[in-house]
């Protein structure tokens, strides 16, 4: 039934081992077999010869030793000791009673194993919070502030194909190379890389755009891998492509080399595409879209 009044506080009560009176003054307090060392003489239920002793002036505890404020005889009787618990000590709370307000803001939780969360419950995480090594969760995790998973999240596996360790979205400023030093009109750039995929947009415009050397656009975030003639090229598209001799559309082809995207022909040929096929100086635009992989 509900308990009416202030609720009793759950304490480590404990009946301590039994002592039988000799002509001495003090003894030696034991808990299944092993001495037993109460916070304070208050902690103590002591009963002598059928009267409760008064903690402080009947008897005084130092460590393990409990003292009576004279020495007993054998005819004397120590009927009981009960430690009542320990300061603070709440025993072993039931199933299922410790709800969040209870917890700290900060709790570490060292284990050399995995936590895993099962069942069919949600992980709400709320503020910034990190994960490392293996975290599990079987169910669903939401979360309303930040999450850092250090050593990455696994995906469908724990190898290390299975492991997403990296994501980033950023801007970059694309400029032309081997184009003699043109006035730009504009040069803009975004990118998000996932994992080792690398999703690049730009777009830049110049004037004054000459030269004999290889037509590059530098200024890649990362270093692609794409270091061969043979490889996938990427379409840009090309505004004003009557400055470009040799095109036969208003795309041009670029390959991934370090942090440049160099010139190819569009016709598919090995041969770079050289700015002296500008047919003069005019204004040249490039823009459009890759996706390429870092090593």
């Amino acid at each position: 039934m509900p308990f009416i009044g202030t609720q009793p506080e759950v304490g480590g009560y404990s009946v301590l081992d039994a002592l039988t009176a000799s002509a001495t003054a003090s003894y030696t307090l034991q808990l299944n077999s092993a001495n037993f060392v109460p916070a304070s003489a208050n902690q103590l239920l002591v009963s002598l010869n059928g009267v409760i002793q008064k903690p402080g002036s009947s008897f005084t505890v130092s460590g393990s030793t409990l003292t009576f404020s004279s020495a007993l005889d054998s005819s004397d009787s120590i009927d009981f000791i009960i430690a009542m618990g320990s300061p603070l000590l709440v025993g072993t709370p039931s199933d299922a009673t410790i709800t969040g307000s209870k917890l700290a803001s900060n709790i570490g939780i060292s284990t050399t194993g995995n936590i895993a969360t099962t069942g069919s419950g949600t992980l709400s995480v709320a503020g910034t919070s990190t994960l490392t090594g293996n975290t599990t969760v079987a169910g669903t995790l939401t979360n309303t502030g930040l999450i850092t998973a250090s050593a990455g999240v696994a995906i469908g596996g724990t190898g290390a194909a299975n492991t997403l360790d990296d994501y980033e979205e950023g801007t970059w400023t694309p400029a032309f190379s081997g184009a003699g030093s043109p006035s730009y009109g504009s040069q803009y750039g975004r990118y998000t890389k996932v994992g080792r995929i690398v999703h690049l947009f730009c777009a830049i415009q110049a004037t004054s755009v000459s030269g004999s050397s290889t037509i590059a656009i530098t200024g890649l975030p990362f270093a692609g891998t794409e270091n061969s003639d043979s490889q996938q090229r990427h379409t840009i598209r090309v505004a004003n492509s009557g400055h470009l001799a040799g095109l036969s559309d208003s795309t041009a082809r670029f390959r991934i080399s370090g942090n440049t995207m160099v010139g190819v022909k569009n016709d598919g040929a090995t041969q770079y595409l050289p700015a002296n096929q500008l047919t003069s100086s005019g204004t040249i635009q490039f823009s459009g879209q890759i996706t390429y992989f870092i090593a």
